[in-house]
């Protein structure tokens, strides 16, 4: 898990917009839930509460000597929602929209409660903010816990309405 300070810059952030929070949600890694009792229960139970989805990651990223590069395998992982994909089946990964969290005053979301991708962005005063966790690290992450993904996904079927 993350083990940097809280790296909020909020004068940069309200000068800016929260640009980064307005093209899409952070992605979060699977630590948060590992580190519960019953990981897939409190997955599903974010997504059932519609302020999570799973976002797609097609292949597995190469990294030479650890993964060789697979381009049909299927990497999902959690993030928070965009203010379109909220209460909605699918996820529009084409669409940019703002995340569920972003209020006029910054992220409503308690600094540690926010995905690592969001906890780990290094404020830029040029407004190019980056992160070194991002869509490739979470994949490679992920990887190796579809198991959770899918446990969360299946305890979601019965429920009305809801389609992985």
């Amino acid at each position: 898990m993350n083990r940097l300070k809280n790296n909020e810059h909020q004068t940069l952030c309200a000068r800016c917009g929260g640009q980064c929070c307005r093209t899409r949600p952070g992605i979060e890694a699977p630590e948060r839930f590992l580190a519960l009792p019953d990981p897939a229960a409190a997955l599903a139970t974010l997504l059932l509460q519609t302020e999570w989805v799973l976002e797609t990651h097609y292949g597995v990223p190469y990294t030479p000597g650890v993964t060789a590069p697979d381009p049909g395998r299927i990497i999902q992982y959690p993030r928070p929602a965009t203010l379109s994909e909220q209460g909605k089946d699918s996820v529009d990964i084409t669409a940019a929209d703002d995340c569920i969290y972003l209020t006029p005053t910054g992220c409503s979301l308690a600094f540690e409660a926010r995905p690592r991708m969001c906890r780990e962005l290094i404020p830029d005063s040029c407004f190019e903010c980056e992160t070194p966790w991002g869509r490739r690290e979470a994949a490679l992450a992920w990887l190796h816990h579809q198991d959770i993904i899918q446990a969360a996904t299946a305890a979601l079927v019965p429920q009305e309405g809801f389609r992985p």
